[in-house]
């Protein structure tokens, strides 16, 4: 184990863009932000009884309704990512009549289609696990059944809609034809499978891409196209969210002297990195002490202090946690699981709600053990980074702002800073200033500086301490209340 990690920063970061150096922070990215795009990449299935089955399209019919609804009411500022949010609801978080009621007619004309009622029954009779693309078209198959059982119904009761139901009637007889004979490949397709479904969305993406390329839809109805078009594919992808929390990492490393680590996260050797001693935590892991929210009080003020966070090796495979929806729904509180998710229509309750639902101590344990997994994977294609990562999530704390994600350390545990080959004299200066400030002010002398040069013995980059620039303690040296002096 190390006793020190290292993190490449660029100067903007460090200095006067975002002052992470001043203020002693370490920002957490989004996952968007990380440079791999298979960041938090999982391998979710859906596999599961009957009843799981049937409140997984009942679902779909619920975050379609209110998408409907949503759409006429704001037009274009109807956007993905509230579509996505409304994946948290369940029947009790619609409004009372008529909604409700409106929503109890659309899921009986739904099931109440052979068509609707063949795919439920293939779903749920052999147990084979169904993934994001097969999923996608079962759903592609029946949207515009459903769609179109949901205008109906919004209209029935005084509903005014702009949507348009051109060719729509003729759409919903030829997918949901198509349902039995998708229902046989299902049975019967096994190892090819994956392909086959990537294959018919791919196809479905690129008929998307050329009605998009010939400006086929108007600006004033994007928020249509959404629900009518595209619906499907945002509603798998929204799913994810349900399992486990957003989780976001702050990366580093235990050698800080790779020419590509240098080149891509030291800003093109121009950056800083800087060194951290790292503690042992109570279970003997490498750690960090951040400063975040550990409390909430009646009052609604909020308590802080300073945690630890384990440095956590990235396991580099090919090889991603498969995840089953169905049993991994963590992130749902209890009442929404047993009243809805795990719920039969006649009162019964789903094999998989056993495990689930009973606290069970195994269960806990692997839920979060696939979880601490799929934000440790990263492709082998990144292992020459080793890289260790802080990772920050939280089930109460809001964590969607920037602020919220910028977490202070403790100055004592920065032991030093590193400059690139190509960092400025002025970056040098400006970073050796703060520090000299704060070791005035901590009544501390024991800070370093390194150099990072490359060395033509050893044909790499090597560092050099900067032995001669000294921090003093004291006070009384200096416009700034102290000052580095070569000894």
């Amino acid at each position: 184990m190390s006793d020190y990690f290292y993190r490449f920063r660029p100067v903007s970061a460090l200095l006067d863009g975002f002052h992470e150096l001043e203020n002693q922070e370490i920002y957490f990215p989004t996952l968007i932000e990380l440079n791999d795009p298979l960041e938090g990449l999982k391998d979710i299935v859906w596999r599961g009884d009957r009843i799981v089955w049937r409140n997984l399209f009942r679902h779909y019919l619920l975050c379609l309704m209110q998408s409907v609804s949503l759409t006429a009411v704001a037009g274009n500022e109807f956007s993905p990512e509230i579509a996505a949010n409304l994946v948290y609801q369940t029947d009790d978080d619609l409004p009372l009549a008529p909604v409700r009621a409106i929503y109890s007619q659309a899921c009986d004309a739904f099931f109440n289609h052979e068509a609707a009622e063949a795919l439920l029954n293939a779903l749920s009779r052999d147990g084979k696990a169904v993934r994001r693309d097969e999923l996608t078209y079962y759903l592609r198959l029946i949207h515009y059944w459903a769609l179109t059982s949901i205008l109906d119904l919004l209209e029935e009761h005084g509903g005014k809609l702009r949507a348009s139901r051109k060719g729509v009637a003729e759409l919903t007889a030829k997918t949901m034809a198509m349902v039995p004979k998708i229902v046989q490949l299902h049975s019967f397709v096994d190892d090819q499978a994956e392909v086959l479904f990537f294959v018919i969305n791919n196809i479905t993406q690129q008929l998307s891409l050329i009605h998009e390329l010939n400006g086929s839809f108007p600006d004033d109805r994007r928020s249509w196209l959404l629900v009518a078009r595209d619906f499907p594919s945002h509603y798998v992808r929204a799913l994810e969210r349900l399992v486990y929390p957003d989780w976001h990492a702050a990366c580093f490393v235990t050698d800080p002297t790779g020419a590509s680590m240098w080149g891509h996260y030291g800003e093109g050797h121009q950056g800083m990195c800087l060194k951290f001693r790292a503690k042992l935590n109570s279970a003997g892991l490498a750690c960090m002490d951040l400063h975040r929210a550990t409390s909430w009080h009646g009052d609604g003020s909020v308590g802080y202090s300073y945690v630890p966070h384990a440095f956590e090796a990235v396991d580099y495979t090919s090889e991603f946690p498969e995840i089953d929806f169905f049993v991994s729904l963590g992130r749902l509180p209890i009442p929404k699981l047993s009243h809805f998710w795990y719920a039969g229509p006649n009162g019964e309750r789903s094999e998989i709600a056993t495990r689930t639902l009973s606290g069970d101590a195994q269960w806990r344990e692997e839920y979060w053990r696939r979880f601490t997994a799929s934000y440790r994977t990263k492709s082998p294609q990144w292992a020459h980074e080793n890289e260790h990562r802080i990772v920050l999530y939280s089930n109460l704390d809001n964590l969607e702002s920037k602020e919220a994600r910028k977490l202070k350390y403790r100055f004592e545990d920065l032991t030093g800073i590193i400059f690139g080959l190509r960092t400025s004299t002025e970056s040098k200066i400006a970073a050796m200033r703060i520090i000299e400030r704060k070791c005035v002010e901590a009544g501390r002398t024991n800070f370093e500086f390194w150099q990072a040069h490359y060395s033509h013995r050893s044909r790499r980059i090597e560092l050099a301490e900067l032995r001669l620039i000294k921090i003093s303690s004291r006070g009384d040296q200096g416009q700034d209340g102290g000052s580095s002096s070569a000894a």
